[in-house]
C-alpha cells in the first residue's frame, strides 16, 4: 500500500535540517562509493516556468525514486503553490512497490540546507565561527541552521536587497539560532573576515566578487541552479584551491557559475571534484586553515530520494500519512 505524505504531515514529524545532515552525509558517501546512481535531471523550460524530472537509485538501500516538478508562474518568476515544489515518488527496488508519494517542499528545504551542512563539516576547520550570507528567504534559513549544526558559529552577517527584509530575517535567525546575526548595508561587507560565505539568492548576475574575500575559507554557491544564473564572479574561481560540486554531469548542463567559468577558460571540468568523493575519502582536501574552497550546490535527485525515504520511515513509524490504493 502506498502512503501519501503531505506538507502538513511532514510538519508533524520530528525532523529538522539538523536531522537531515546525517542522511545527506550517508547519501554522498554512497555516491563516492558508487552505490548510488544519479543521472542528470531533465528540465523542460517554458515562458513562465519549467517542468523537471529527476530520477535516482540508492542501490545500497534497495530504494529508487524520482522527483517531478511542475513549476509554472507569472512574469519573471515561478509559482510555488501547493504542488509547485513537486512530489517525490519512492519505490522498493526489490518488489517494485511504490512505497510513498511525498510532497517535496518542506523536505526539499531541509535537504538543501543539510547538503551545505555536510560541505561545511568536511571543508572548514573545526574552529570556523563566522558566516556571511546573501539571501533572506527560507533557503537561507536552512543554510544557516545547517552550518550552525556542524560548527560553533558565533557571528553571522546578512545582506539582502531590501533593508526591512534583512532586518526581519536577522531578528528571526538570532532568536532561532542563539547567535549574533547582523544585517549589513552593502554586499561587500558580507564576506569580510568570514570563514564561510554562502550565496542563497535567485540572482542571474554575480553578487559575490572574489576581490571581497579577505581570508581563506569556504564559499558555498547554493542559489544558481540554471544555466543562465550566476552568483559569483570569475575571481572567486581564480582564488580557489579546490572546486567542488555535488555532481559534475548535472553541473555541465545547469550550473551557470561553472559553465561560465569553464567557457571563459578559468577552470576545466576535470579540475572539479564531487562532494561524494570528498566524503568517501577518494579526493584529499588541502589545508583548511589556508585554502580557498568553492562548493557549488545544485541539488540532486539522490538526496531528494534519500530524504523522502527518511520521511517515509518516520511517517510509517508514527502512523502519519494516508494510505492510498493505486
Amino acid at each position: 500500500m502506498t502512503i501519501l505524505i503531505t506538507e502538513q504531515d511532514v510538519s508533524r514529524l520530528a525532523m529538522s535540517v539538523k536531522d537531515a545532515i546525517p542522511v545527506m552525509e550517508k547519501t554522498f558517501r554512497m555516491a563516492g562509493e558508487r552505490t548510488a546512481e544519479n543521472p542528470p535531471r531533465v528540465r523542460m523550460s517554458f515562458k513562465n516556468g519549467f517542468m523537471q524530472f529527476g530520477p535516482a537509485a540508492l542501490h545500497a538501500e534497495g530504494l529508487a525514486g524520482y522527483k517531478l516538478w511542475a513549476n509554472f508562474g507569472r512574469g519573471h518568476g515561478v509559482k510555488k503553490g501547493s504542488t509547485g515544489y513537486g512530489h517525490t515518488y519512492l519505490h522498493d527496488m526489490n518488489s517494485g512497490e511504490l512505497l510513498a508519494i511525498v510532497q517535496a517542499g518542506a523536505i526539499g528545504k531541509m535537504r538543501t540546507g543539510a547538503v551545505t551542512g555536510v560541505a561545511a563539516k568536511y571543508l572548514t576547520p573545526q574552529d570556523a565561527s563566522t558566516v556571511g550570507i546573501y539571501g533572506g528567504g527560507t533557503i537561507a534559513e536552512g543554510q544557516l541552521e545547517a552550518v550552525c549544526a556542524v560548527r560553533a558559529i558565533k557571528r553571522i552577517r546578512v545582506y539582502t536587497r531590501t533593508a526591512k527584509n534583512r532586518e526581519t530575517f536577522c531578528r528571526l535567525m538570532s532568536s532561532r539560532l542563539g547567535v549574533e546575526v547582523s544585517p549589513v548595508s552593502s554586499p561587500e561587507e558580507v564576506p569580510r573576515d568570514a570563514d564561510i560565505v554562502i550565496t542563497a539568492s535567485t540572482s542571474a548576475a554575480p553578487i559575490l566578487f572574489g576581490e571581497w574575500l579577505t581570508r581563506p575559507g569556504l564559499v558555498v554557491a547554493a542559489g544558481a541552479n540554471h544555466w543562465y544564473k550566476r552568483e559569483i564572479d570569475g575571481k572567486v574561481f581564480e582564488r580557489a584551491h579546490l572546486i567542488i560540486t555535488d555532481d559534475r554531469a548535472q553541473s555541465r548542463i545547469e550550473s551557470g557559475n561553472l559553465m561560465w567559468a569553464v567557457g571563459h577558460g578559468l577552470v576545466t571540468w576535470n579540475r572539479v571534484a564531487e562532494l561524494g568523493d570528498i566524503v568517501a575519502g577518494r579526493v584529499p582536501v588541502p589545508d583548511l586553515k589556508s585554502a580557498n574552497i568553492l562548493f557549488g550546490s545544485h541539488g540532486l535527485a539522490s538526496t531528494q530520494v534519500a530524504i523522502a525515504a527518511k520521511t517515509y520511515e518516520l511517517a510509517k513509524a508514527q502512523g502519519i500519512g494516508r494510505e492510498i490504493s493505486l
